[in-house]
């Protein structure tokens, strides 16, 4: 229910454009989400670049777990500085508590839940099982469109590792994940420094075999390890919930009102939305016209 100003969701000018992401004010104060430092909190959901983690390195007020902390100093050979805490606590940040909860979209990747506020702010997600009912669900649409929907390959991922082919991940994040599946499977592979620097540095060993894990980059003999259709040579293996998964979640959390603020949300997604009761809102929405929620 929208009620004043308690809560004032706003994006910060910079130059000609605006910060990355968004900020909310909560009860005078000032959170800014995976963006670059400003007065008040950062909260950092995972260790992406795109998520401005790196940006925050020397901010005594950015808020990170511990893994995304370790991932953010193996990656810049620099000390995280800031607020750090374990996926699954409750941590208190400017005298409000914030439960956290893992989004299964890499090590370390947090949902931010205002409990006493009804906000959950989620970033990027995989598995969305543990996430509480909330008012207000800000989250991700990086599949929103309907043509996304799909199941992850992981047998194919298996098969062509079995086979020694290159397979093409991003280095932080997507390659942990696949060196996990690797071991598990026991099967062996060679990569590069900086994805092995990364596997160590979570506590993840593996042992040398003739596959190969590289960045997508790197890739002239197997596949693509990702969702995004422009790969030709792909297998689908994604960290992200597709837009069928975006639909069950939204239902899973009950929310009021949904806020799409990572990617684009289709018109079908928002007619989705909408016939399920729940009232969509964009960046523009609540810049333009300053909400509050209960």
């Amino acid at each position: 229910m929208l009620k004043g100003f308690e809560i004032l969701i706003y994006r910060r000018k910079f130059g000609r454009g605006f910060r990355p992401h968004f900020s909310l004010k909560i009860d005078g104060i000032d959170f800014h989400i995976d963006s670059s430092p400003g007065i008040g909190f950062n909260l950092i959901t995972h260790a992406h670049t795109d998520h401005y983690g790196l940006r925050n390195m020397e901010n005594r007020k950015a808020v990170a777990s511990k893994e995304t902390a370790r991932i953010l100093e193996t990656v810049s050979g620099k000390r995280f500085r800031g607020i750090t805490f374990n996926v699954g606590e409750t941590i208190k940040v400017g005298g409000l508590k914030i439960k956290t909860f893992d989004t299964g979209h890499m090590h370390g990747s947090t949902a931010f839940y205002f409990k006493d506020k009804g906000i959950l702010i989620t970033g990027d997600v995989k598995d969305f099982s543990s996430f509480p009912k909330c008012d207000l669900l800000i989250t991700e649409a990086t599949y929103g469109h309907p043509a996304y929907v799909f199941e992850d390959e992981i047998d194919r991922v298996i098969r062509a590792a079995e086979e020694g082919r290159e397979l093409g991940v991003y280095p932080v994040g997507k390659a942990q994940r696949v060196a996990e599946l690797l071991n598990e499977n026991d099967i062996g592979f060679r990569t590069t420094e900086k994805i092995e620097r990364i596997c160590r540095a979570l506590g993840i060993d593996f042992q040398k075999g003739e596959a190969k894990l590289l960045p997508t980059r790197e890739v002239r003999n197997g596949y693509i390890l990702s969702a995004q259709k422009f790969y030709r040579n792909r297998i689908v293996l994604s960290d992200h919930i597709d837009y069928r998964g975006i639909i069950e979640m939204i239902s899973h959390c009950d929310p009021d009102y949904v806020l799409f603020y990572h990617g684009r949300a289709h018109w079908r997604l928002i007619e989705e939305v909408k016939g399920m009761g729940v009232t969509p809102l964009t960046l523009t929405e609540v810049v333009l016209k300053p909400m509050g929620v209960k």
